[in-house]
């Protein structure tokens, strides 16, 4: 997932957001080693900081399969709501909000990463005077084509 992290980060930072890079380790009283934080915005929502959290995930996991042929997107709200129950606490006792950015290995991504990544294209537009359309269609087919790049790799490994 690194190379569709790196790719968010370029994106964020043309948006002139303020990006910290795997962040939260060691933060927490129990000396937790968790990191809630993926990438750290300051002041995103409303002044307060926004920790994200990416997963990818695949709807052919043998665990998961038949719930993702039952209803689509529900391997991405189930993991959505799988990292709210894991990090939701942390973040808060940090002043953060957790945001999960859930996308399946195909480039269907979950309903709370499809609203912050349209807040990141709507700031893209106004930062970098492009059309709000443009801007979703530019981030979107990047982090696609990593995400593509990256399924190609994992196949290459089995080979």
């Amino acid at each position: 997932m690194g190379v569709s992290k790196d790719t968010l980060v370029h994106f964020l930072h043309r948006a002139h957001a303020s990006v910290q890079v795997e962040v939260g380790a060691g933060l927490f009283p129990d000396h937790s080693q968790s990191r809630p934080a993926d990438i750290l915005l300051q002041n995103w929502n409303l002044g307060r900081p926004v920790a994200l959290d990416i997963s990818v995930v695949s709807p052919l996991n043998p665990s998961t399969l038949a719930e993702a042929g039952a209803t689509f997107g529900a391997v991405l709200e189930a993991t959505e709501s799988r990292k709210h129950q894991a990090n939701d606490e942390k973040c808060s006792a940090l002043g953060w909000v957790s945001t999960p950015l859930a996308v399946d290995s195909y480039g269907a991504w979950g309903k709370v990463a499809t609203l912050f990544l349209a807040q990141v294209a709507a700031r893209l537009a106004i930062h970098k005077s492009l059309p709000k359309s443009q801007a979703s269609f530019d981030l979107f087919s990047n982090l696609s084509i990593c995400l593509i790049r990256a399924n190609a790799r994992a196949i290459l490994r089995r080979v």
